[in-house]
C-alpha cells in the first residue's frame, strides 16, 4: 500500500498487475453475461455513473483536456477494481478477510513508522527541542497514514467487541496491536487522522457497547484533564504536539481561501481534473517568501492531489458545480445505506457489529475530510481511497444480503 510513495513506476506495474490478474479472475468466474454480475443499489449506479460524467465533461472544457482524461481513466479504474473486490464478498464471503487485510496493512505500517521514529535522530531531536514529530514511515505525505488508520482503528476495534472474552490471550492481543495503530497515528501528528479515529471509536462505542459509553467518556476525560492541568510538562508537550499556538496560523486557511477564489474563476465546470495545482499561484493569497508560501510551495511541490485539503472544495475546484454535488452526495448516499443496512439486521447478529463499525468509520472520515481532500474520492488513487471503498463495497453486500432476505420473507 505504500507503493506510490516509494516509487512510481513501481506502482504502475504492481497496479496494473494486480488489475489484470483481478480481471481474470473475475472473468473466470462470470465470463461476460452481464446478467448474472453482482448487483449494486441504484443510488450507487447513479452516483458512480455521476462521478465519471462530470470528470469527462469537466476534462473536455479543461485547459489541458488530456491531464483530465487520464485522471478520468484512473478513476474509472478504480471503480472497475472495487466493482470486482465487491464481487468477491458475493462468491466467496470474504468479509472478514477484506477487515483483516486492512487491519493487518496497518499495522504493517504502524510498525515501520515507529521504527522509523525510533532510528531518525533527526525526529527524535525534534521531538525533544520542540516537542513536534511528523512521522510517516515510508509515507512522504504523513497525512496518508493518518488515513489509513483513521479506517483500520475501527475496523480492529469490531474484532475486540465482538471477540470471546475467555479467549484472554487473543483480546490482549488485539488489545496490543490497536495500541501499535495508535501510537502509529500519533507519531505522523495527523490531527485530522486523530479526529477521525476519536469521533468513530466513540460512535462504535455508543452502538454496540452504550453501557461502556460513559466510562469511556470519562476516561478521556480524566486523560484530557491530567495532560492540560496536573502535569505542566506534559500540557506543554501536548501544546507543542497539537501545535496550538498555530492554531490561527494554519497553511489550510490560505489554501482554503486560494480554493474559493479558483472556484469562482471556474464555478460551473472547474479547472479540470488534477489541474488545480495549475491555478495555485494565479490565485495566491499570501506574500511570496513568506513562512505561508513556503508552506504552499512544499505542498504544490509534494501533495500529488487535493491541495485544497478540504473534500469539499478539492471536488468543486475541479470539476465546478457538479463537483460539489458529488461531494455532498457521498457521505449522504453512504450514511444512507448504513442506517438501512442497520435496520435490516437484528442486532444480535454479528453483522450488525460489521455495518455499525463501517458506519462510524465513515462518519470519522467525513469529519476528516472537512481537513484532508483525499482519502474519499481522489481521481483513482489507490493508496488513498482503497480503505473507505472496500469498506463501503462491504457495507452495500450486506445491505443487497439482507434487503433480498427481507423481501423474501415478505
Amino acid at each position: 500500500m505504500i507503493t506510490s510513495d516509494i516509487n512510481e513506476t513501481l506502482r504502475i506495474i504492481i497496479n496494473l498487475a494486480a488489475f489484470i490478474l483481478f480481471i481474470y479472475i473475475f472473468l473466470q468466474e462470470y465470463g461476460i453475461a452481464f446478467s448474472h454480475y453482482p448487483k449494486l443499489p441504484i443510488e450507487i449506479y447513479s452516483y458512480l455513473f455521476l462521478v465519471i460524467l462530470v470528470m469527462i465533461v469537466s476534462s473536455a472544457l479543461s485547459k489541458q483536456p488530456i491531464i483530465g482524461f487520464y485522471e478520468t481513466f484512473r478513476q474509472l479504474f478504480f471503480f472497475i477494481l472495487v466493482y470486482i473486490l465487491y464481487s468477491y464478498l458475493s462468491r466467496y464471503l470474504l468479509i472478514s478477510k477484506y477487515i483483516a487485510i486492512i487491519v493487518s496493512a496497518s499495522i504493517i505500517i504502524a510498525i515501520l513508522i515507529i521504527y522509523s521514529f525510533f532510528t531518525s535522530d533527526l525526529a527524535i531531536f525534534l521531538l525533544q527541542a520542540q516537542g513536534i514529530v511528523h512521522e510517516g514511515g515510508g509515507f512522504k505525505n504523513v497525512t496518508a497514514a493518518g488515513g489509513i488508520f483513521a479506517v483500520s482503528i475501527p475496523l480492529t476495534l469490531l474484532f475486540i467487541l465482538k471477540g470471546d472474552d475467555n479467549h484472554r490471550i487473543k483480546s490482549f492481543l488485539l488489545i496490543t496491536l490497536l495500541i501499535i495503530q495508535f501510537i502509529g497515528l500519533f507519531l505522523t501528528n495527523s490531527r485530522s487522522g486523530i479526529l477521525a479515529a476519536v469521533i468513530s471509536t466513540t460512535l462504535v462505542i455508543y452502538i454496540l457497547r452504550r453501557s461502556k459509553l460513559k466510562q469511556y467518556l470519562i476516561s478521556l476525560a480524566l486523560i484530557v484533564t491530567v495532560l492540560l492541568f496536573v502535569l505542566p510538562a506534559l500540557s506543554e508537550l501536548f501544546s507543542l504536539y497539537f501545535r496550538v499556538d498555530r492554531i490561527f496560523e494554519n497553511t489550510r486557511f490560505p489554501l482554503w481561501n486560494m480554493s474559493l477564489n479558483i472556484i469562482r474563476e471556474n464555478f460551473i465546470v472547474g479547472t479540470g481534473p488534477g489541474q488545480f495545482k495549475n491555478f495555485m499561484y494565479n490565485h495566491i493569497p499570501v506574500m511570496l517568501g513568506s513562512w505561508e508560501e513556503e508552506q504552499i510551495a512544499w505542498i504544490y511541490k509534494n501533495a500529488g492531489l487535493g491541495e485544497s485539503h478540504n473534500f469539499l472544495l478539492f471536488k468543486s475546484a475541479e470539476l465546478g458545480l457538479m463537483g460539489f454535488l458529488i461531494a455532498i452526495y457521498l457521505p449522504f448516499v453512504f450514511i444512507r445505506i448504513s442506517i438501512k443496512t442497520m435496520k435490516l439486521i437484528d442486532r444480535s447478529n454479528k453483522d450488525f457489529a460489521i455495518a455499525a463499525v463501517i458506519f462510524s468509520m465513515g462518519v470519522g472520515m467525513f469529519f476528516r475530510s472537512l481537513f484532508e481532500s483525499t482519502g474519499l474520492l481522489s481521481n483513482g488513487w489507490i493508496v488513498r481511497d482503497l480503505p473507505f471503498w472496500i469498506c463501503f463495497s462491504v457495507l452495500i453486500h450486506l445491505y443487497m444480503r439482507y434487503t433480498k432476505n427481507s423481501e423474501i420473507k415478505l
